[in-house]
């Protein structure tokens, strides 16, 4: 499992990206195909909680759905129609859709997910803003 690169604190902007999104083009070197611009508004069951702008969501739902495509197209779960984004979580974790909707145009995200401060140079590609 990867560490973070750094440790943010709490109202502060980095850019995050997820274990599922790194890769090793060279033995020893990890990079990550995508990070996103985000601020840090808390930690939930150890994971952070993030706030990201609606570009940074567009293109999360954009990656995700292009991953459940590699892998067979049965893992879809999160969807943004340019102003909701829609999470519907796995069973192993209580089912349900939950909808998220922007508060001073953004989105907060983590889902318990292990989100990692990344350095922006180890990403193939930065988006969204602070």
């Amino acid at each position: 499992m990867p560490t973070p690169d750094y440790l943010p604190q709490r109202g502060s902007t980095a850019v995050f990206s997820g274990p599922w999104l790194r890769y090793e083009p060279v033995h020893g070197s990890h990079r990550y195909y995508q990070g996103y611009t985000a601020t840090v508004i808390g930690r939930w069951n150890g994971t952070f909680e993030l706030s990201i702008d609606a570009q940074a969501v567009a293109a999360l739902a954009r990656t995700l759905d292009e991953m459940a495509e590699y892998v067979g197209g049965d893992w879809r779960t999160v969807n943004f129609d340019g102003r909701v984004l829609t999470i519907a979580r796995p069973l192993s974790l209580g089912g349900g859709v939950h909808l998220v909707e922007p508060t001073a145009g953004r989105y907060r995200i983590g889902w318990g997910l292990s989100w990692l401060p990344v350095d922006p140079g180890r990403c193939d590609r930065v988006v969204g803003h602070a």
